[in-house]
């Protein structure tokens, strides 16, 4: 289990900049899926029901849309353009996750944003509409190239768009490789509009997103780990940061981050109907801003797979001690982070056995 925290730092630091643009959607079909499904049974609203919209019509709207949001970061970036062509709720987003590692907003943004294609080099396959018509995903296709030395493939352009303020605007846009579906790619060169509708990476949103609280700057950078297979965890932290976990290992920057003292957790996990539940584990670090120390551990809920997960609220703090600890020079006694369940003790036996988990160690540190 210490390895998952080591590799997943490095992966999480490299996707910052990626996570603070409209992007990548990080969520694959299947947990879209079954999130979807999931808010549909908490929530007695009928879901939004999906419709082809007049394709001419739906493509002048993405296409205008997306260009001048396209035309928005060129030149390092235009704040004022940026804001008018893209939703309240991923302005807020890419906001506080920049604001949360301590960033310079919208500086950072327009840095780092990702490569953003022209869509004269794809074909137009189709929109769909959902939100009664304030919702649209259009669907391109054409050659990318995913990643720096990658060749480019076959691949899905789709850009999510929301009505607001009487205009339309980009959310986000979500790009995958069709090598492992050929029967969608075979569909989307005919231009089968069909296959928008059955497949749900196609779709457009159900529901208006909502715009997150406005976070404060943190008085520590805080990251959250998370192991969960044949599991699903919602998590909420000081009441402003939330977070999703379905079946998959993942790290997050903590919306606000933590503070010295009293911070809070609650949670809620489920086991996954027909899934393998192995160990899984949640820990939460402070991590470095001063050059050679490393992050701390000071939460975790670390179980077996012979153990029942359990839902929780838990407050917990984080002391000048442990703060102190982040620094190599430290030297006194390392101390603990706040354990959601008691470690087990390893076995005391002369032939080799298989051990708990052990509490995730902390992530060796990644330069900023």
């Amino acid at each position: 289990m210490k390895s998952f925290f080591y590799s997943l730092l490095a992966l999480s630091v490299a996707a910052a900049a990626a996570e603070a643009q409209v992007g990548n959607d990080a969520l694959d079909a299947a947990t879209r899926k079954h999130m979807a499904e999931r808010d549909a049974a908490n929530n007695p609203a009928p879901e939004s029901p999906l419709r082809l919209p007049l394709q001419d019509r739906a493509r002048e709207i993405a296409e205008l849309a997306y260009n001048t949001w396209r035309v928005s970061h060129s030149n390092g970036g235009n704040l004022v353009a940026w804001e008018n062509c893209t939703t309240r709720s991923r302005i807020r987003k890419v906001r506080n996750l920049i604001i949360s590692q301590r960033g310079q907003y919208p500086q950072d943004y327009f840095r780092e944003a990702q490569y953003m294609p022209s869509l004269d080099h794809f074909t137009y396959v189709g929109s769909v509409a959902s939100c009664e018509g304030r919702t649209l995903a259009a669907t391109y296709f054409g050659k990318m190239q995913l990643g720096e030395k990658g060749k480019p493939e076959d691949a899905a352009f789709v850009v999510l768009l929301v009505q607001e303020d009487g205009r339309w605007k980009v959310d986000q846009t979500r790009f995958f490789t069709l090598t492992r579906i050929p029967e969608v790619r075979k569909r989307l060169l005919a231009r089968d509009t069909k296959v928008l509708l059955e497949q749900d990476g196609f779709h457009p949103y159900r529901a208006l997103p909502d715009t997150p609280p406005l976070c404060p700057a943190p008085q520590l950078i805080g990251k959250i780990f998370v192991d969960c297979p044949g599991r699903e965890i919602d998590l909420k932290i000081n009441g402003i940061s939330m977070h999703e976990f379905y079946d998959e290992r993942r790290a997050d920057v903590i919306s606000g981050g933590l503070r010295r003292g009293a911070n809070t957790i609650s949670y809620t996990i489920r086991d996954l109907d027909g899934k393998e539940r192995p160990a899984m584990a949640i820990g939460l670090f402070v991590m470095p801003e001063t050059p050679g120390n490393t992050p701390v551990c000071v939460y975790d809920h670390i179980l077996d797979g012979s153990d029942t997960a359990k839902s929780g609220s838990f407050t917990f703090t984080i002391s000048n001690t442990q703060i102190a600890s982040m620094n190599p020079k430290f030297k006194g006694e390392k101390p603990e982070p706040f354990h959601a369940v008691p470690l087990k003790q390893k076995p005391q036996q002369d032939a080799p056995q298989k051990s708990a988990p052990a509490a995730p160690a902390p992530p060796a540190p990644q330069p900023r």
